[in-house]
């Protein structure tokens, strides 16, 4: 069971519009969130890791499907890809299409990393009606190409007769992984520890995503897409820390997190409100500092996305040799 502090952060995060994503380093951990009915209950979706049985990836479906049929773009279960496929559009495709009929739940979400071949590939699976977890958007570049490959898959779907309320999808940022090499660069560049605190760049790209996301949701073919019954895209926060909890709070988001990391960020204290709306100009001034002091975002970015890659590739190399 979760302790009372913990059960109240989770009141708190849906309240203000986040949705708590159950988050397991292994099969084992997802089972056991399964057997003590965390998901529904508790989080309202869940991101399996790579390896995960199908039969197991089915229980959590189950065990989520009463929140996704209720609506309001819940009760998801994040899948891998084979991440060895990540700039073979071809092939992933084909791999994404085999994954969701091997699963057979309407709330799988098939997660994709966003290469350009993921762009493409996540366009053709919204245009047949399968939900997307876009991952390592590491920029707001990288972002807005994502949200375009949203429109013109969703637009393809609407034009197919699929019906939109049922095509969800998330759009992660790994603001950890933004962090660990932002902070590392800040620190081999010599700057005073006091500078910037640690977890500057991650929130604050998460707050220029948040504005970005809002922008387009003001275009006419957004509201196209609404009228037919299309939920907005939800931005979803991972890899990050407990004090992330009350630092990332925005409406239509996500966060994820393991339980532990849970019970860590609620004994940290309740949330402060929304941090994420109307933060932009701030975020982009914290990018600034950090550029002066010799962090290049845009290299921090493209070198996290590539050693998140590797290390996705080469666990899935070695999952492969053993069950072989």
């Amino acid at each position: 069971m979760l302790s009372h502090q913990a059960g109240r952060l989770l009141g708190q995060l849906i309240a203000e519009g986040v949705s708590p994503w159950l988050a397991v380093e292994d099969g084992e951990a997802l089972a056991d969130a399964v057997r003590r009915r965390l998901l529904g209950d508790a989080f309202q979706a869940a991101v399996v890791p790579p390896g995960t049985p199908v039969p197991q990836v089915r229980l959590a479906c189950d065990a989520l499907l009463p929140l996704f049929t209720a609506g309001g773009g819940r009760g998801q279960v994040s899948v891998p890809v084979d991440p060895r496929l990540a700039d073979r559009a071809g092939a992933l495709l084909a791999g994404a299409r085999a994954l969701h009929a091997a699963v057979r739940r309407p709330n799988v979400l098939v997660r994709l990393p966003m290469t350009a071949a993921g762009r493409a590939v996540m366009t053709e699976l919204l245009a047949d009606g399968i939900g997307v977890h876009a991952s390592l958007v590491l920029s707001e570049e990288r972002c807005a190409d994502v949200l375009d490959a949203y429109v013109e898959g969703m637009e393809r779907a609407l034009a197919a007769g699929v019906r939109l309320g049922d095509v969800l999808v998330a759009v992660a940022c790994p603001v950890g992984l933004l962090d660990a090499e932002a902070d590392a660069r800040l620190a081999r560049s010599g700057a005073a520890p006091e500078a910037l605190p640690d977890g500057t760049a991650g929130r604050a790209l998460a707050r220029l995503l948040f504005r970005l996301r809002e922008q387009r949701l003001a275009g006419d073919w957004w509201r196209v897409l609404r009228a037919d019954g299309a939920l907005p895209p939800r931005l979803l926060w991972t890899g990050g820390r407990a004090e992330d909890a009350a630092g990332l709070v925005g409406s239509n988001t996500a966060l994820a997190l393991s339980p532990q990391e849970l019970e860590r960020a609620a004994r940290l204290g309740p949330l402060r409100g929304d941090t994420l709306l109307g933060k932009h100009l701030a975020a982009r001034e914290a990018f600034t500092v950090l550029e002066r002091l010799g962090v290049d975002l845009g290299e921090a970015a493209a070198v996290a996305e590539h050693r998140e890659l590797e290390r996705l590739r080469h666990g899935w190399e070695l999952r492969t040799a053993v069950s072989s």
